[in-house]
């Protein structure tokens, strides 16, 4: 007896983490390799009722933020920590010491966790304000902590420089019919849902438990609003599925995956085999027989040397633009001025007079990737670049037009594809299709190539235009406009990955084209003002803490 009595105290005191730990790992299921995207409508229940129960047994008491942070925290590193451990690729692709892949794995996760830490806190404080006694109270937190939620992920994609991995509508990217409303609201308001569904049914399973004070029967209105909010996104997103349907014609473009390993990439001596590698396969895409593409496309850094440079990939260019199609070629620029060196991520369109007519320069850069934060500072810092230098940011979003009848298209280098803001930045512009060059043969067969195609699902649906993805090696394909991935090439794990060429057949908005909400405002209609709740509700939260006069 004396043994069982000492194992439901202890279930009684641990409970929580152990929910805190369950959320994190089903909420690392929703999203690849696992593709449980369903698992996201629930996996944050068990956390959420470590929250509120711990709001009910500390009713009266003081506010102490630490355990709930600690709840939250633990939950966001556990799920960190799983869903990206396709960092650990690294020990294959980098030349940088195993421990640094390490730290900068672990810390990742810790800083992102941070933030899960915050968000727990703070629904703490907010619903020991507001109380969970009444129907309206609860209906209230129902609708406010998706509130709080999308306001955290609002900043950790802001501060900092912007790390919008892994937001939780992400996980629905396969999810078309329930996603259009991100032509509203983007991402953050697919979070929302996903949210509004876990908070909803969290308060409705707190009804039963049995250290509720209420007994008596009252509607379950907190399931009604998730329904009814599932039902609107649900109806919405099949009339937008059934009634599009791409214009004729269209154009085609051909995607080069030359599948250059990493650890071959720089490599003096295999670079006779990446340009012949790029040689072939380009003369495949224009061979005489079939259809020569309007465009063809090769990956982020594609060639050895740098394309505005005289030299062989220079040379190279030229000769397949002079074949009879423009050439966009991802590669990197140096610039020389005497007193300093710039160098630039880029992407540069070639005519068919083998000429290069237009750049763009990447404009977010990857810290710690493609250059080291603080070395203007500290230059001692520049010494740990992984590539040898500190890339420089670009400042414009270069429209490239082509063809005749002209048509227009941007392009997004590598991880640009999860910034929201750049590609509505582009589309504003003028670009009518959205074209991503990128290199993720660092993450061969692991998640992080899927998860990262996973966001450029967004931002065709917020923009309302088609996307082509362009890889090294990962997932080269194209995205309609609704979210649909047509002609995916996979590296299955396991696997190495092959060199091919591929075809689309892609249907360009026309003069007729409507940019929609999500274009012309941005967050500011939804995930700004909840940033602005959250913000405020966090700052409520220290000012109690710290006076520590706040009771729950």
């Amino acid at each position: 007896m004396a043994t069982f009595e000492h194992a439901k105290a202890c279930v009684r005191q641990y409970w929580r983490w152990g929910a805190a730990v369950l959320s994190g790992l089903l909420l690392a299921l929703s999203f690849p390799p696992f593709e449980s995207g369903q698992i996201a409508w629930v996996a944050l229940i068990p956390l959420l009722l470590a929250l509120l129960q711990g709001v009910r047994d500390n009713h009266g008491k003081m506010f102490r933020a630490k355990p709930f942070f600690l709840l939250g925290f633990s939950a966001g590193f556990v799920f960190w920590l799983v869903s990206m451990s396709w960092m650990l690729c690294l020990f294959e692709t980098s030349p940088a010491p195993a421990f640094l892949i390490i730290l900068g794995w672990m810390g990742l996760s810790v800083y992102c966790a941070l933030y899960f830490g915050v968000f727990a806190m703070t629904v703490v404080w907010v619903a020991g304000k507001i109380g969970t006694e009444t129907l309206w109270k609860t209906l209230l937190l129902t609708v406010l902590i998706p509130v709080l939620w999308v306001g955290g992920e609002m900043m950790r994609s802001a501060w900092l420089t912007g790390f919008p991995w892994n937001l939780l509508g992400i996980s629905q990217y396969r999810n078309l019919v329930l996603i259009q409303c991100a032509q509203w609201v983007g991402v953050p308001g697919v979070s929302a849902l996903v949210m509004l569904a876990n908070t909803g049914i969290a308060f409705t399973v707190m009804r039963h438990l049995p250290s509720r004070a209420e007994k008596k029967y009252r509607p379950n209105l907190e399931l009604f609003v998730v329904l009814m909010a599932i039902v609107l996104c649900f109806r919405f997103g099949m009339g937008v599925i059934r009634h599009y349907t791409p214009q004729e014609g269209g154009v085609l473009i051909a995607g080069i995956q030359p599948a250059i390993p990493q650890v071959k990439k720089w490599s003096q001596e295999q670079i006779d085999l990446i340009h012949s590698t790029f040689r072939r396969l380009t003369g495949q895409a224009l061979q005489e027989g079939v259809t020569r593409p309007d465009l063809v496309i090769w990956p982020e850094t594609a060639t050895p040397y740098c394309v505005t440079e005289e030299g062989e990939s220079k040379e190279l260019a030229s000769e397949m633009g002079r074949q009879g199609v423009p050439l966009l070629v991802g590669s990197m620029d140096v610039i020389n001025l005497g007193t300093q060196t710039l160098c630039y991520n880029g992407s540069f369109l070639f005519q068919t007079n083998g000429l290069l007519v237009r750049s763009y320069n990447k404009q977010h850069l990857v810290p710690f990737g493609e250059y080291i934060p603080l070395s203007g500072l500290i230059p001692a810092l520049a010494d740990l670049a992984p590539m040898g230098w500190n890339c420089s940011p670009g400042r414009e979003a270069t429209v490239f037009t082509v063809g005749d009848p002209a048509w227009a298209f941007s392009v997004m280098i590598c991880f640009e594809d999860i910034m929201a803001g750049l590609s509505r930045a582009f589309v504003k512009a003028g670009a009518r299709l959205l074209i991503n060059q990128t290199n993720d043969a660092w993450f061969d067969r692991s998640a992080g190539p899927v998860q990262h195609l996973s966001h450029c699902v967004f931002r065709c649906i917020e923009n309302r235009v088609p996307a082509i993805r362009v890889a090294n090696s990962g997932i080269s394909c194209l995205i309609q406009p609704t979210g649909l991935i047509v002609d995916p090439t996979r590296n299955e794990k396991g696997k190495a990955p092959e060199s091919l060429v591929s075809c689309w057949q892609v249907s360009i908005p026309g003069d007729d084209f409507e940019p929609t909400l999500y274009t012309r405002y941005g967050d500011w209609l939804f995930g700004i003002p909840c940033e602005v709740v959250a913000l405020v509700a966090f700052a409520g939260a220290l000012v109690a803490m710290k006076r520590k006069s706040g009771v729950l």
